[in-house]
């Protein structure tokens, strides 16, 4: 019942997996419209798009080991600001245990290492002296490496973590600019009807 008949099913007995992309493993973020690309080793292509509740399931006719890359434009407010700054500075005094998403995160200067650096180059963002990249970032979540850079068995269900570069506090919402859309479009609806 996975949508590809058996005789067509590599792995009749197996679903084929379904991948939730939330935004830092909050089940209240879903991340809707997200490209993943999945590459087999035999070069076969294949692009899906997350639905409404963050899921893409993966082709049931997968064969060969792949890789999967996965992008998501985004617009509306920076969530980098000074509280992800002090999150950093109560890290580096010993005041907050920040998760391993939050140090993934944290670490803008990208020297492996969270501290006063990352803090001052937080603040410089939001001070405009500084950008920081507004792209999410795919981690495979058992190794915590680049998604890009996995590769994946054809009867794998892999587990994926979404982060923002910067946003220590996690208070991205990627639903935002949707949820936005859909009010501006009501607004002008609305208004045509007036």
């Amino acid at each position: 019942n996975d949508g590809t008949l058996d005789v067509d099913d590599p792995y009749p007995l197996n679903a084929s997996p379904t991948l939730t992309f939330t935004y830092g493993g909050d089940t209240d973020k879903p991340i809707v419209g997200i490209t993943l690309t999945q590459t087999q080793s035999d070069s076969t292509v294949t692009t899906l798009t997350s639905n409404a509740n963050g899921q893409i399931t993966l082709p049931g006719t997968t064969v060969n080991n792949y890789t999967l890359s996965g992008s998501f434009t985004s617009s509306g407010e920076d969530p980098v600001d000074l509280l992800d700054a002090i999150y950093i500075l109560q890290h580096s005094g010993e005041l907050r245990t920040l998760t391993p998403n939050q140090l993934k995160a944290a670490d803008v200067s990208a020297d492996d290492a969270v501290d006063l650096l990352d803090a001052i180059y937080i603040l410089q963002h939001s001070g405009e002296l500084r950008t920081l990249d507004p792209s999410l970032i795919f981690l495979d979540a058992a190794t915590g490496e680049a998604l890009s850079e996995t590769t994946f068995s054809p009867t794998d269900t892999p587990s994926i973590t979404v982060i923002r570069m910067g946003d220590v506090d996690q208070s991205f919402d990627p639903g935002s600019w949707t949820k936005d859309r859909v009010k501006v479009k009501r607004t002008i609806t609305q208004s045509m009807k007036l």
